[in-house]
């Protein structure tokens, strides 16, 4: 997998949560807490080689650190429409706390074009970040 984290087309978004970075983890990471500010919900299995799957399927992938003590996490990352032919992507995550609450910030690699990766950008903030904190902040 290694491999992947090579490939040019790569992107870094940095965001703060308003809340304790234990709180961000278990809502970025608990099934019961995904579906409620994720749209189409959605599961990560809290071990190395379990399955991810956002957005109501639209994202599929697998696994690869899970550390809830450090909160350390990171997946493959496939949407449906990139078909067999094209290689998952990898996300990493980390949640650092901050004054105002936790800075989280992806390490996105191994997008197929650079197309991809700026439309990942806006999606990882408007229906990633943005829903997360404002879920957050009702709660």
């Amino acid at each position: 997998m290694s491999d992947l984290k090579n490939n040019k087309y790569t992107l870094e978004v940095k965001y703060i949560i308003y809340a304790e970075p234990e709180k961000v983890f278990d809502a970025v990471t608990q099934e019961a807490k995904l579906g409620e500010w994720c749209e189409g919900g959605g599961k990560v299995e809290p071990f190395e080689g379990g399955e991810v799957e956002l957005f109501d399927g639209w994202v599929k992938g697998e696994v690869l650190h899970f550390n809830k003590l450090k909160r350390e996490l990171s997946y493959t990352w496939k949407p449906s429409e990139w078909g067999m032919k094209k290689d998952p992507s990898i996300v990493e995550f980390s949640f650092d706390k901050n004054p105002a609450g936790t800075l989280v910030k992806v390490k996105h690699f191994n997008f197929p074009d650079q197309a991809e990766s700026d439309k990942h950008r806006t999606g990882w903030v408007d229906y990633f970040f943005e829903p997360l904190n404002d879920h957050i902040i009702e709660d």
